[in-house]
């Protein structure tokens, strides 16, 4: 019998010639309704365990195999492009360096800078990266007029202002109200887009 795990190993010659087997060899029942009648396999071929009056989807389980693997994909090439990120940063700007957080549903990495004096620069960026495949994101902390600090959101499809943290409330604050930004966005992250680069967000955070 086939199952999930074995059509994601499978070639796509190898995984149709299977699959005709199945069709060819397997047991059918008629189906019929709004969509059409029509022999269809049952569902226990491809999904071990199902009830044997129970009717596959063989269209659908194929399409939900791929889409699967393209996720797995997305979430792969989407952690090495943060590896990739945080191997690149200059080590000079790494003072006191960068840490980890993790959170039940993914984790947050807090890189820290020693940027020259002006307005705009970055002092913090806290990424959010899901333990799933969903998009990462990150918030910004970036100095402003009067020794105040800016949270900016930015994601790969582009940035978005936070709000401000007077400098009378000190950087403890800052980095914890751009710390809640980033647990909040893990807790409901967007949903992957296997269409963008992988290294999208990355891109983005390389300013310096």
């Amino acid at each position: 019998m086939l199952s999930l795990p074995i059509l994601a190993q499978m070639s796509s010659a190898a995984f149709a010639a299977a699959l005709t087997a199945s069709l060819t060899y397997g047991q059918y029942a008629v189906s019929s309704g709004a969509a059409g009648s029509g022999l269809m396999p049952p569902a226990g071929i491809l999904r071990p365990g199902v009830p044997p009056e129970a009717l596959a989807d063989p269209l659908g389980e194929i399409a939900q195999a791929l889409a699967g693997m393209q996720l797995r994909e997305a979430k792969l090439e989407r952690n090495k492009a943060m590896v990739d990120w945080l191997a690149s940063l200059p080590s000079v700007d790494r003072s006191p360096g960068f840490s980890v957080q993790s959170l039940e549903s993914g984790l947050i990495y807090t890189v820290n800078y020693t940027p020259a004096g002006g307005d705009g620069k970055v002092l913090q960026d806290l990424v959010a990266v899901p333990f799933g495949p969903e998009m990462p994101f990150a918030v910004s902390l970036r100095s402003a007029p009067d020794m105040s600090v800016a949270l900016e959101g930015v994601s790969c499809r582009g940035t978005e202002a936070l709000g401000f943290v007077s400098a009378a409330a000190g950087p403890d604050v800052a980095e914890a109200e751009a710390r809640s930004h980033a647990e909040a966005y893990l807790a409901a992250p967007d949903a992957a887009d296997p269409g963008l680069p992988a290294d999208c967000l990355m891109q983005l955070l390389k300013r310096r």
